[in-house]
């Protein structure tokens, strides 16, 4: 160890070079300035009883999947809960829920849409007030992820991630017969398909109009074209990540990816032709969503809570601060404001820029 009389018999220049070799040392243990974080306040938590572990939103209504304790329905003005349901009637008889962990909301036709693990998707039909109405179920039990599009009242077109067969879609029609002066109402599918993949969908997203991007796991991601709304998907191409694509997020630039244990990707449209290229971000981090709103994105990070990136320019994201909220599944933007999916319960947050 260098002592006091040491330095006095250096010479000059080796004093000046051993200064600078402490100040780079003691300098690199110097945590990041907090001035370039960004931080957030807790507006509300929202006691959902069960998990919060997904959510659908409709204007200023959430449709939230609460795990073992089953659906509710908030409004989220007056943060007021509109409804719960920890189960259904089918045939007469009562049947509870087991573990929702998707839901979507299809206003048009009010309808609710649930996915239990190992189960069909639910449908329900909801217009308010304190009841729902079972339908029936369609896609498959492995579907993972789904988005669903209303294309004229009474019809409805659903793409799915299914974990056997790859996507799935079908245009879904109201069918109402009536027997012995029973009247059953269901939703049947016509049109549509299934495209193989060698990868095994996990989540799914799409605009709707133009693209629909699918995270296929060891495969990574692929991205197919449509024409229009309904129209047969045309595979682009496909873009392996390191670790496992699980959940995809379509923007206008390009596609989010939360791959797990290998932290999450930006990858331009581009890029499944052959032209463009990816990023990867967050790399020391598990992710297992991402929710993009006005250059920010929210990853979501299980255990250790959010991540929150300026994306202002997608292919290169600046680290803005990670923050303990809870065991979080899912984030979506509610506005300028965010709704966290969490153990804890839907909580809504401000993020301060």
């Amino acid at each position: 160890m260098t002592d006091i009389k040491s330095f006095a018999s250096m010479p000059a220049y080796l004093l000046f070079l051993y200064t600078i070799l402490l100040a780079s040392i003691f300098s690199g243990c110097i945590e990041p300035n907090a001035e370039d974080l960004w931080s957030y306040t807790v507006e509300s938590v929202l006691q959902t009883d069960g998990f919060s572990r997904d959510v659908a939103i409709e204007n200023n209504t959430a449709y939230v999947a609460t795990g073992q304790y089953g659906i509710q329905v908030w409004d989220l003005q007056s943060q007021s809960l509109s409804a719960g349901f920890t189960g259904y009637e089918e045939g007469g008889a009562f049947l509870g829920f087991d573990d929702p962990s998707l839901i979507g909301r299809d206003e048009t036709n009010k309808l609710i849409f649930v996915s239990e693990p190992g189960k069909d998707v639910k449908i329900f039909h909801y217009d308010g007030g304190d009841s729902i109405f079972y339908r029936n179920t369609i896609m498959s039990a492995k579907t993972k992820g789904f988005v669903s599009f209303p294309s004229e009242t009474d019809q409805f077109i659903m793409y799915a991630a299914d974990n056997d067969d790859g996507m799935k879609w079908h245009y879904y029609n109201l069918d109402t017969t009536n027997i012995f002066n029973i009247e059953f109402i269901e939703w049947t599918p016509y049109g549509g398909g299934e495209i193989y993949t060698p990868g095994k969908p996990q989540g799914i997203d799409s605009d709707g109009e133009s693209y629909i991007a699918m995270a296929v796991d060891q495969l990574g991601v692929e991205l197919y074209s449509i024409d229009s709304l309904g129209a047969d998907p045309n595979l682009l191409g496909r873009v392996d990540t390191e670790g496992n694509g699980e959940q995809v997020t379509l923007t206008s630039d390009g596609v989010f990816a939360a791959c797990d244990d290998a932290g999450a990707y930006f990858i331009t449209t581009g890029k499944f032709s052959g032209t463009g290229s990816s990023t990867r971000f967050a790399e020391d981090l598990t992710v297992d969503h991402i929710a993009v709103n006005n250059g920010i994105a929210v990853l979501s990070l299980g255990s250790k809570g959010i991540a929150l990136y300026d994306v202002t320019d997608p292919s290169s994201p600046i680290e803005k601060g990670i923050f303990p909220v809870g065991y979080v599944y899912k984030t979506e933007f509610w506005g300028e404001k965010l709704l966290v999916c969490s153990r804890e319960g839907l909580q809504i947050l401000s993020i301060k820029q």
